[in-house]
């Protein structure tokens, strides 16, 4: 399916279900008619499962191609990169959700166009952040001389100089 259009191969996709529940029925028909001729089961059985395989094949194909797509891959990137601390490689998201190298970069070219992440180079590895999901830290800090103190302590004034504390993210 890489070298042919997206639509080309769900169409075909299609057309061989709608095949295998064609065969499902004819052969449905043909169990019916084994009450009068014994002599059909052996076609019945053929058509059965030959129509049974081929529409669970083209089920199984169809499901792959919606996992697959960028719309869908891109949640499922997104929250793997908010497992990975708002950073993430291209070689991280194919290991970790099985997906070919083409359907991930589809994914990650359609978030950034979505303005969800942004790419870096590190070491020659390209890293994509996602601005949104990176970790914060959460301190309260004096407006005068700038001491830092934890969020957890009830403090509303500061113990070295007596100036005001601020909640700022870093």
């Amino acid at each position: 399916m890489t070298s042919e259009r997206p639509g080309a191969g769900r169409s075909l996709t299609l057309i061989l279900f709608l095949l295998g529940a064609l065969l499902l029925a004819v052969g449905f028909i043909f169990l019916c008619a084994v009450v009068d001729n014994p002599s059909r089961l052996p076609v019945a059985i053929a058509l059965l499962v030959g129509g049974g395989g081929l529409a669970a094949w083209a089920g199984v194909r169809w499901q792959r191609a919606r996992q697959l797509d960028p719309d869908a891959l891109d949640d499922r990137i997104v929250a793997l990169a908010g497992k990975h601390q708002g950073e993430i490689t291209l070689a991280q998201i194919i290991s970790s959700l099985g997906v070919p190298d083409g359907a991930a970069r589809a994914a990650l070219v359609q978030l950034e166009a979505k303005g969800l992440c942004h790419q870096e180079h590190r070491q020659g590895t390209p890293v994509y952040v996602f601005a949104g999901l990176e970790e914060q830290k959460v301190a309260r800090r004096c407006t005068y001389c700038g001491s830092e103190f934890s969020v957890r302590e009830p403090l509303h004034k500061c113990p070295n100089c007596g100036g005001t504390l601020e909640i700022t993210k870093s």
